[in-house]
């Protein structure tokens, strides 16, 4: 049965709901991990969950184990969890972590939106990431996509860049047009990271939260996001500086970019040669290893 499992019926007031997705709208971690900082930052409580057999290959998305010494001990299951919690204004919020589905869109987002109008949702945003040409010692650019036409000031008051793409699509746009056929404000936000950079990228996440809080009027605390986007960006150019070849094609880049300000909108240009790719996986870890000391 196509149902979502509710652990407990919070009473909330017209709150905001914010989606992230991992799959394919997540590049650079941007999706999922702007989702896991705010649930782990607003000490959100888990209050339902979309369950994941009708709607996943789970070959893709396998269980995962803990085994000691011959002995299964723990089996994880991915989730689509939602969460409960106030932003620093007392505003309620939903937080939904979970993986963009692989069949059945419509009666997966059904589900989405009977949520959000079960609760009074006053507005849905979505948060993505995508690979795009764009260098890494700019400012973020982040764009947005809406379903009313009301939406458009307030995305331009934001700052924020309009969307230009014709290509396939992700569950994020699927939803918020569902979301617009039920009178349902949305918007979807979406952090453009260096193709180069192929990693979790904190700078890109931190442009997309901050993004966040001027759209929803408050002011969720980014300070430890701020702190590990400086030290991205350190180890990032430390490792560009001992690469020549990177520096040439990075500069070309820079060169295109300031002369144009958009010189390829994303998803309309085929990978050169000469692009290379960044894996800073080892210092993500090492990154990461902070954070854990930090917390």
């Amino acid at each position: 049965m196509d149902e979502i499992i509710y652990h407990e019926i919070p009473i909330l007031n017209q709150p905001h709901l914010i989606a992230g997705f991992e799959g394919w709208p997540n590049a650079a971690e941007i999706s999922s991990f702007s989702l896991q900082h705010l649930v782990e930052n607003l000490k959100a409580k888990r209050f339902a969950s979309i369950p994941m057999e009708n709607f996943y290959e789970m070959s893709s998305n396998r269980p995962a184990a803990i085994i000691k010494d011959g002995r299964l001990m723990e089996l994880n299951f991915p989730g689509n969890h939602f969460y409960h919690s106030k932003d620093p204004s007392g505003k309620d919020l939903i937080l939904f972590s979970g993986i963009e589905p692989h069949l059945r869109w419509d009666i997966f987002t059904d589900l989405f939106l009977d949520l959000a109008q079960r609760f009074a949702v006053d507005q849905i945003f979505t948060l993505g990431g995508t690979y795009d040409y764009i260098p890494h010692s700019h400012p973020t650019v982040v764009s947005a996509v809406y379903n009313q036409e009301g939406l458009k000031k307030e995305v331009l008051e934001a700052g924020l860049n309009l969307t230009e793409y014709v290509g396939p699509i992700s569950i994020h746009t699927f939803l918020i047009e569902a979301a617009r056929k039920r009178g349902l404000k949305a918007l979807s936000l979406w952090g453009h990271a260096p193709q180069y950079l192929q990693a979790r990228n904190i700078k890109v996440v931190l442009g997309v939260l901050k993004k966040l809080n001027g759209l929803m009027k408050t002011e969720m605390d980014l300070s430890r996001l701020e702190t590990a986007s400086g030290y991205f960006d350190q180890q990032v150019n430390d490792l560009v500086h001992q690469d020549p070849k990177l520096q040439e094609v990075i500069g070309k880049l820079e060169e295109a970019y300031q002369k144009s300000g958009r010189p390829f909108p994303f998803g309309k240009r085929e990978e050169s040669k000469e692009d290379k790719v960044v894996y800073i996986q080892a210092f993500l870890k090492r990154q990461e290893d902070e954070e854990k000391k930090e917390s």
